[in-house]
């Protein structure tokens, strides 16, 4: 396959499987950026903030859209009040201020948000020959080109996984987890 049809095919299949999890009824995660403070005007102070930028589904090292679009994930932080009693580290304060500042930004109390994600090039195949992420075009030990997962950062290019296997392992076990979930909320 060459390199334009293998992208398209990912694609797709990418689309797809963003496709399966919103008929299943999972939740899209909201994809959102950090606006670092400033000042408006030169003098009026503006707190740091979140801005929403699209929606898509985590598959493991992936985020999908409805669109066929991949990101490679940013952070992840749950929006919520929750306030821990005692001490607790830097690491934890640092979170629990995110969290506040995506209630702060909009989003509605228990929304997950993938923040600062970064695209990748889906239609740009040199891009995609030299992206070292966990989405990657490499030629085969049949020579065709494909288009693989890297679903560990570390892991080198003999660890990574066809994206089709990939996605279908990771739309089923969304699917066992809505299930799970439906059936814990059924019978508490």
């Amino acid at each position: 396959m060459d390199a334009p049809r293998a992208l398209a095919a990912a694609r797709a299949a990418l689309a797809e499987a963003a496709a399966e999890l919103a008929a299943a009824g999972a939740r899209p995660e909201q994809v959102a950026t950090t606006v670092a403070a400033h000042r408006a005007l030169g003098f009026i102070p503006v707190r740091e903030k979140l801005r929403r930028t699209g929606e898509g589904f985590l598959l493991g090292a992936l985020l999908a859209t409805r669109d066929g679009d991949v990101l490679d994930p940013g952070r992840i932080v749950r929006a919520s009040r929750q306030v821990l009693p005692g001490h607790q580290s830097a690491s934890a304060q640092e979170r629990r201020a995110l969290r506040q500042t995506a209630l702060d930004s909009g989003f509605d109390e228990g929304e997950t948000l993938v923040l600062d994600s970064r695209a990748i090039p889906l239609d740009d195949p040199e891009a995609m020959r030299a992206e070292r992420g966990p989405l990657v075009l490499r030629e085969t030990e049949s020579g065709e080109l494909e288009v693989l997962v890297r679903w560990i950062p570390t892991a080198p290019d003999s660890a990574l996984r066809p994206l089709a296997a990939y996605l279908a392992e990771r739309v089923d076990l969304a699917r066992g987890a809505l299930v799970a979930a439906r059936a814990e909320s059924e019978h508490p």
